[in-house]
């Protein structure tokens, strides 16, 4: 084995894996990247850094049940387990953590965990009880991994704004680190779901990264009002008839609240559908 090589161990029972959890010295800083599988680089960039700073890492792979809001959805999302584990394997991921339901859930009937108000609107009202799901099973799974540091991909911008404020309240000694979206070439955002667009879909959601960047680019020139950014951005993606805006919005870094006048790290976050799947993104604005 290579120097600063590890080996990978998957642990699928949740008493197995709190027995290697509990072998660890509190002296060695845990990582954590939490998953629904289906990984692809968006997520290998996640486990990247935690590996930098951090002395193990920890990856789940768990499809969340509570997160979906039909049993189409939770059935037709993609589950690849094998090639999954073989990409922390590759990553030199310490533990692979993937538990069935009724290990990490035991109890007949689940109290979920009430989401902040950050869960309010966008995701949270176009999909009912999701952020409930995510902040229920991300609790759960803080309390048995017990990590110093979980990181989470800014794609899922109001996401992470839900987890940080479930952190603060449930686990506060634990640290959210956001972590930069990752794109693929054309511009579009990583996602599990970018699999189910058809090459001319492809083509078409790719529109929104380019929209967004406008939208930057006219707020460096002095463009400062959000309606306005906005109306850009809506009035380039529906030139694509392909293309069915669900939201466009900006709002407060780090939060869920609309601006008005657009400042420095503001966040402008889209929600569109092609091919009938839904694709999220958002940019910060910054300074070019």
């Amino acid at each position: 084995m290579d120097r600063g090589q590890t080996m990978t161990t998957l642990f699928t029972s949740r008493s197995s894996f709190q027995t290697w959890r509990d072998s660890l010295s509190e002296h060695r800083t845990v990582g954590f990247v939490p998953t629904m599988g289906a990984l692809h680089a968006g997520h290998i960039s996640l486990i990247e850094q935690a590996k930098a700073k951090c002395d193990v890492v920890v990856v789940s792979i768990y499809v969340n049940a509570l997160q979906f809001n039909s049993d189409t959805d939770f059935t037709r999302y993609p589950r690849t387990e094998e090639t999954d584990f073989q990409l922390c394997a590759h990553a030199n991921v310490d533990a692979v953590f993937a538990p069935v339901k009724s290990d990490l859930f035991p109890e007949e009937v689940v109290k979920l965990v009430t989401p902040s108000s950050n869960a309010l609107g966008y995701e949270g009202a176009d999909r009912p009880g999701h952020f409930a799901g995510v902040a229920t099973v991300v609790d759960r799974l803080f309390s048995v991994v017990k990590p110093r540091v979980a990181f989470f991909g800014l794609k899922d911008y109001q996401q992470v704004a839900v987890i940080n404020d479930m952190a603060s309240q449930l686990h506060p000694n634990i640290v959210i680190a956001p972590c930069k979206t990752m794109r693929e070439a054309d511009g579009l955002a990583m996602s599990s779901r970018n699999r189910f667009l058809t090459p001319s879909g492809r083509e078409s959601a790719a529109s929104l990264n380019i929209a967004l960047k406008k939208a930057v680019s006219l707020w460096n020139d002095g463009k400062s009002q959000s309606q306005e950014l906005i109306e850009t951005v809506s009035k380039d993606v529906l030139r694509d008839s392909a293309i069915e805006v669900q939201y466009i919005s900006v709002v407060r870094n780090g939060t869920m609240e609309q601006v008005q006048t657009v400042s420095e790290n503001d966040v402008i976050v889209a929600a569109i559908i092609v091919d009938g799947v839904r694709l999220i993104d958002n940019m910060s604005f910054t300074n070019a």
